[in-house]
This record gives C-alpha cells, structure tokens and sequence, in this order.
C-alpha cells in the first residue's frame, strides 16, 4: 500500500468513527467490530456512490428497524455538500453564543446578595423562557429576600440555601407547566449533531400531532420508535413516584431493637414498616371494529412499554364480542410481532359493528377476577356503538368494582355534543380526547 493510500484509508477511519459516534449520540449501540466491518465494505466498493454507501454503513451498523430514522437523518447530515456543512457550522455558533450570552443573564438576575446561585443550566433555560411577569415576580422574591430580617437581624449568605430551594421548587412547576425538554448545547461547534437533533425532532413533532389513522404503513418504524421513546420516559417517572415514599406504619420492632445494641437497650431511635404504594393493575379493553383497529396497534404498543412498572397488563379486544388477547400479546416476543398476528387475527373473525353493551356483559361475567380497587381500566374507543344506553349500565357497575375508568376516545372532542354515547359513558369515567400520540402522552403524564 503506497503513502498515499495508506493516508486516504487513515482519513477514511477518522470519518467513520465521527460517524459512529454521531449514531450513538442517537442512542444507537455501535461496536468496534461493526466499524471495522463497514470499513471493509467501504474499502471494498468506495464511496463514489451514495446509494451503495448508505446502503453499506445500514447493513453494518443498523441492527434495528427502530433505530432507521436516525440514522437516515445522520448520513444525510454528515454527507451534505460542504458549505451546507459551513452554514450549519454558522448557524450552532451563533446559537453557542446566543446560549452563553443567555446564561449570563439568567445567572445574573437570579443572584443573592450579590452571589451567584447554584442553579443548573436546565434550570436557568426554563427562567428564561418564563412569561416576563413570572420572571419579574422571581426577581422580586430575591429582592425581598435579600432585605429581610429573621429575629431582628438582616438575613445573611446563610440563608442562600433555603433561597435556593424555594428557587428550584418554582423552576421545577414551570418546567412541568411548560411541557417542554431543555436539551444543553452540545459540545463543539460543527453543527451537525445540532442539524441530526433539530430534524428529527421536527419528525417527532410531524408524528405526535398527526391522526393515528393517517399515518402510513412506511412510516410506522419511526413512529413506533417514538412509541418506544415515550413509554420508556413515562415508565421511568412512574418508578421513581413509587420508589421515592411510602406512608409511615407501626413501629418494625426487629429492626429498632437491632439498631440501639450499641445504646444498651435504649430505644433512641425507632424504625417504621414502610407502607409502600401498590403497584397498579392495567385492563386495556381495545375497539377493534374497522375504524379502530390502527388506533389500538399504536395504543396497545404504547401501554405495553409500561410493563416494566405495571404489576400486569389484562388486553382485551371487543367489535361484537369480547376475546382475551393477553396470552397472545404477553410472549416474550417483539410486540409489534404480537400485534401483527392477534389483530388482524380478530378482525378477520368480527368487523361487523361495534356492541360495548354485549362485550362489558361478557367481560364482567367470565372475567371479573381481574377487577379490584387496584385496577385502573382503560377503554379505547369512539364511543360508536349500539345499545349505548344498556353499555352504560354495565359500565356504572364496573365503576364500582375498580380504581378509575379512563376512556381514550379517538373522536375530536368538538364532536362529543353532537354523539348521544358519549353523554351516556362520560358520568362513569374520565374520558380524553385522543387520536394522536400528543394526546395520549399529556393523557398519561397527567394520570401519572
């Protein structure tokens, strides 16, 4: 191998590892090996075309469908003409000094006594994108604070943690009421990784806020990814609100005594049973008449991701009839699997209207023992279906046997006045408009 070529496989090598490591700032797993083997394939065919070069970095370091959308939006960004790449490196500058230049001014509104405060990054982006008048309301709390007498002497620097925590309190309600991630500025200034971010956090905007139903059958890998993605940060808030309190209970005898042998026997200290939170119980009772069947294969994907904080998950499917789905859907097999074979295996059976009436008589008749005060039952449907009036009689029965009832209806709700059936279910549970992904997270977060 001649220098020349030994310099052009050096700088090949330094791009691939930029590029892998661009995917695993995605959340893509990618190893030494698989480098090594898009490197090979690379030497193999060259990179005069695009096609075949895409076509060999997938085939090496895609393992996942799911993991498609990033990487499509990282080779079109990392293999963009150069002065695409210049402008893009423009514009993260102008944004890491607008970013820093922010900062500054957060840090310095938010100080006390003329010190500055421990606040994080995160914490100083949400101030600033605070309505003006909260802002002016904070500052007007330090203020206040910084003159303030305790006991007829002047508050000093000792007082900047108790500032500090009322502080965070109110920047931790409005990140909440803002709804929004404050991502930090990645490292660097070449633009690309904030171009990968920006464009596919357009896709996941394009996806959250359209109808389940419109959406194409080459688009459900990203939108199941973004499924995954959701579930996954909604089962973790869910562990922590569990695992962080239980109430206090009678003294634990065993573990007092054990604690005050170094006292002598003398009870300084006391130890406390911990009465901890049940886990809830999750019965998803799924529409699958026509109009339905699309809405339930992305519901059902989003609920089952919450399993791993979920005691169990009880799925059942109605049309006309009733029909446990839970042994089909509760395999240790890729869902999506799952759903592709129990769905459209059901609907190949029913599909001849919509009766709740008929399928809540026989749930609550053959399966009432999945019914307690720790059972959260969640319907999925548009409300459209015969015998509205005897349906919601058994459903003010099933109010009485279980927690909460909360009806995901798939109809805009600009539409309910003018549906009898919704009028008829609406005084036995919670119900939330919900035919987009938006909906059935602010849904979930909220109950949550």
């Amino acid at each position: 191998m001649t220098a020349k070529e030994m310099q052009g496989q050096t700088e090949l090598d330094r791009h691939l590892l930029e590029f892998a490591r661009l995917l695993r700032e995605g959340g893509i797993p990618v190893s030494i090996t698989e480098v090594q083997d898009a490197l090979q394939g690379l030497l193999q065919i060259g990179m005069e075309d695009k096609e075949q070069t895409e076509g060999i970095l997938q085939a090496t370091l895609i393992k996942s469908p799911q993991n498609l959308p990033w990487f499509k939006e990282a080779f079109r960004v990392f293999f963009a003409p150069p002065e695409q790449l210049e402008k893009w490196k423009a514009e993260a500058h102008g944004k890491a000094e607008q970013f820093h230049k922010e900062m500054t001014k957060g840090r310095k509104e938010l100080s006390f006594q003329g010190g500055e405060l421990n606040l994080t990054e995160e914490q100083l982006q949400v101030y600033l994108r605070m309505p003006s008048s909260d802002q002016e309301k904070l500052k007007r709390f330090l203020e206040r604070s910084e003159q303030g007498i305790r006991n007829g002497i002047p508050v000093d620097h000792s007082f900047q943690p108790m500032v500090e925590r009322v502080l965070r309190g109110s920047l931790e309600y409005w990140r909440r009421k803002l709804g929004e991630e404050f991502p930090l500025l990645p490292a660097g200034e070449s633009g690309i990784l904030s171009e990968v971010e920006r464009a596919f956090r357009e896709q996941e905007i394009h996806y959250l806020t359209q109808d389940l139903k419109d959406i194409e059958p080459e688009e459900w890998p990203k939108v199941m990814k973004l499924i995954q993605k959701l579930s996954q940060e909604l089962a973790s808030n869910i562990s922590r609100r569990y695992q962080v309190r239980g109430k206090k209970g009678g003294i634990e005898m065993r573990q007092t005594l054990r604690e005050n042998l170094r006292f002598g026997g003398v009870l300084l200290k006391r130890r406390y049973r911990i009465k901890r939170k049940s886990p809830l119980k999750f019965v998803l009772l799924c529409d699958i008449s026509g109009s339905m069947m699309k809405y339930a294969e992305f519901i059902v994907q989003f609920i089952y991701g919450l399993s791993s904080v979920v005691s169990g998950i009880q799925t059942y499917a109605f049309a006309d009839n009733v029909l446990d789905l839970t042994r089909k859907i509760n395999k240790d097999r890729p869902l999506k699997e799952m759903l592709n074979e129990a769905l459209p295996e059901v609907s190949k059976v029913w599909g001849r209207g919509t009766n709740l009436a008929v399928s809540l008589e026989k749930l609550t008749r053959d399966f009432g023992c999945v019914f307690s005060h720790r059972t959260l039952l969640i319907i999925l449907s548009d409300t459209q279906t015969l015998e509205g009036e005897r349906a919601a009689l058994f459903l003010r029965n099933l109010r009485g046997k279980v927690r909460e009832i909360i009806w995901l209806n798939t109809l805009p709700e600009k539409r309910w006045q003018e549906t009898k059936t919704v009028n008829y279910f609406r005084p036995y549970c919670q119900m939330f408009e919900c035919y987009t992904l938006a909906h059935l997270q602010r849904i979930m977060e909220r109950r949550f």
